[in-house]
């Protein structure tokens, strides 16, 4: 096994460019089109197979996270994301005292996996064929731990987005659920890499607000946000980006703040921890399946058109503007700097996140 993977001091947040200029799997020649697609892949497999399992939405989300992880070190070329997705899976099950056993993931796995393939049922019930995926799987695990430096503090924008609906007495059931979905679909993006869970529960509620014209709480010495700690900038940031991702035309929203992308690369680690021999969920006499050919079922990427976040009516969020706006009318101190901000939040969590219930 490796060596653990150092993180920077930043904690597990890195820069768009960053994320997308030092993937190991371009290296490998897989572009970044190309990666987005596999990114949908093994988040579609991680929900789809938490859901089978009945494992709970924070376990499916840990998961999720735990395999983004993963690949900012490691390559899709030498690590099949099928064996990754369950691998990690089956660990957030435990993690997040949600345990399900290996036997169940396993066979739930290759029973989805070559769902095409009316014998797969019966093959998976062969205990060759069981045992073999299982030590895949186990494997997969081991890699997960080593590159991900056994740090399984991962905290979601689930506890403050609920936590701030029920402040502000948002009792508006569309509104709660598509800020709701919203933080869902943002799993399936690199935004939980790049931003704090409570910058994305501002955002996922502030867009969901806006498409359903509910007005959040702002005084001359309040503003909803603060509720969420953040600053307007790092608010408008994030919506920018969000706003990117669902499709809304650029023209209508001013330009945000950008920094200058970072040179620096993702740290390296001594050694590589990818297989020595493809990690994949293979079937018998089938060990080099292209797993490219063989994802029936992807989901495409977020947009306008997604049936849990879509603006139903085609309205326009005019978020930057108004954010502005706001923050102008309650005077030159509400303009925290970024920096400012930042000096509190070192880390990328306050301690071991708690499961609880979902809306």
């Amino acid at each position: 096994m490796v060596n653990c993977a150092p993180k920077t001091s930043g904690g597990w947040y890195f820069s768009r460019a960053e994320i997308e200029n030092n993937s190991p799997s371009r290296r490998d020649g897989i572009d970044l089109k190309k990666e987005s697609e596999l990114r949908q892949s093994y988040c579609s497999l991680i929900q789809d197979l938490g859901m089978r399992l009945g494992a709970p939405q924070l376990t499916i989300a840990t998961a999720v996270i735990f395999c983004h992880r993963f690949y900012l070190y490691q390559s899709h070329a030498k690590n099949d994301w099928r064996t990754i997705a369950t691998a990690c899976l089956f660990h957030a099950a435990k993690v997040e005292d949600t345990p399900i056993s290996l036997n169940k993931v396993v066979t739930a796995a290759y029973e989805m996996i070559y769902r095409k393939d009316t014998d797969a049922a019966q093959q998976i019930r062969q205990k060759d064929v069981l045992d073999k995926q299982k030590s895949l799987v186990i494997l997969g695990e081991r890699m997960l731990l080593a590159n991900i430096g056994f740090d399984f503090n991962v905290q979601h924008p689930y506890r403050p987005l609920v936590r701030a609906l029920n402040k502000f007495e948002i009792l508006e059931k569309n509104v709660r659920q598509v800020a709701w979905n919203y933080v869902n679909d943002w799993l399936r993006t690199t935004l939980c890499l790049q931003y704090k869970p409570h910058y994305i529960a501002a955002g996922s509620l502030y867009i969901a607000a806006k498409i359903h014209n509910v007005k959040l709480p702002s005084g001359k010495d309040y503003a909803w946000w603060n509720e969420f700690d953040v600053t307007p900038k790092q608010l408008n940031a994030v919506v920018q980006e969000m706003t990117d991702i669902l499709g809304y035309k650029r023209k209508s929203l001013p330009t945000c703040p950008t920094e200058k992308p970072a040179e620096t690369s993702l740290p390296k680690k001594k050694g590589d921890s990818s297989s020595p021999e493809s990690c994949v969920l293979s079937r018998p006499g089938s060990l080099t399946r292209n797993s490219s050919n063989d994802s029936d079922g992807q989901l495409e990427m977020i947009n306008q058109n997604h049936p849990s976040s879509c603006n139903p009516d085609g309205k326009q969020v005019y978020v930057a503007a108004e954010i502005k706006a706001e923050v102008q009318a309650r005077g030159p101190d509400a303009s925290e700097s970024v920096a400012d901000s930042e000096k509190s939040h070192k880390g990328h969590g306050e301690g071991q996140f708690r499961a609880y219930s979902c809306l």
